[in-house]
């Protein structure tokens, strides 16, 4: 299922029957099945086992479904495909993505799959982690690379790693990587997801980087606890003020258009087709999702 908005991806250990349970009834756009990073190599398999079982048992509802994979470069991340994808998750996230090779060698394990039990093929979408250097470089790349992918997700803690950055509570040290992963999800016409905020008690520090981020372009950011969930969803929420702004910015523009002329005002703004876009996006959330 395509969300109408993806404000919040919350991670959802697979090795914790528990969490995968009281998933489908938390208020996250996106559940992320994560089977990779934060799960012990040891629980690999148990883990793989519980998120199958939940595909299969568990009602989700409107919540997009995504199962993040070990990489394709193992044979883990390779079994976890091969027992997943027949499960029919709404989509698979890769880790680690660094170039655009790397989605299309999953984009044919997947087909391959959708065709041996005989699915739907493309019926399965993909979300790419940007985690590194090179990854960022080639993210427009990456973004393009398939009618598959979904959204771009940034995972700032490898990230730092990699550029063995040091990331202070303004995050000016990932600025750069944070505009660059919007614009090359913009340039595919798909979401960008920023990363979570790992001090997870400290709702004040999730609102400035979710405020940030927003102001930034991206569509959504992760959660890494069900508490972070009600913030980050605030942030991204289409607010009444922004509602009445498109309203009114279209039906202006509407008159101006039935008059010939391409170009009105709305409170001493300028507006032409630029501002026409950006309502009618504002409007197709405001139906966000049946609660």
């Amino acid at each position: 299922m395509k969300p109408n908005m993806r404000r919040t991806v919350l991670y959802v250990p697979g090795d914790s029957e528990k969490m995968l349970g009281r998933a489908a009834a938390l208020d996250s756009d996106t559940l992320l099945l994560n089977l990779e990073d934060g799960v012990a190599s040891s629980r690999k398999d148990a883990a793989r086992a519980n998120v199958a079982a939940a595909l299969e048992q568990i009602d989700f509802g409107r919540r997009e479904v995504v199962v993040r994979i070990n990489s394709l470069r193992t044979d883990t991340g390779k079994r976890d495909l091969a027992d997943i994808v027949p499960l029919g998750p709404d989509a698979v996230c890769l880790p680690k993505v660094e170039k655009g090779a790397d989605i299309l060698a999953a984009e044919a394990l997947i087909l391959e799959l959708e065709t041996r039990h005989k699915m739907p093929p493309g019926g399965i979408m993909l979300h790419a982690m940007i985690e590194s250097a090179a990854g960022l470089l080639r993210g427009a790349e990456i973004a393009n690379a398939s009618p598959r992918m979904s959204s771009l997700v940034f995972g700032s803690a490898d990230y730092a790693s990699d550029l063995r950055c040091h990331v202070g509570e303004d995050r000016s040290e990932l600025l750069l990587a944070l505009q660059m992963i919007v614009v090359s999800a913009r340039s595919a016409g798909i979401d960008a997801i920023d990363a979570p905020c790992f001090d997870i008690r400290n709702l004040d520090l999730l609102g400035r980087e979710s405020a940030q981020a927003r102001r930034m372009g991206f569509d959504g950011k992760c959660a890494l606890h069900p508490d972070q969930l009600e913030t980050i969803n605030h942030v991204f929420d289409v607010t009444p003020e922004e509602i009445a702004w498109a309203e009114k910015v279209l039906k202006e523009l509407d008159d101006a258009e039935s008059r010939g002329k391409a170009l009105t005002t709305v409170d001493g703004q300028l507006l032409d087709n630029p501002h026409r876009t950006a309502a009618e996006r504002i409007l197709a959330g405001k139906g966000r999702q049946a609660q």
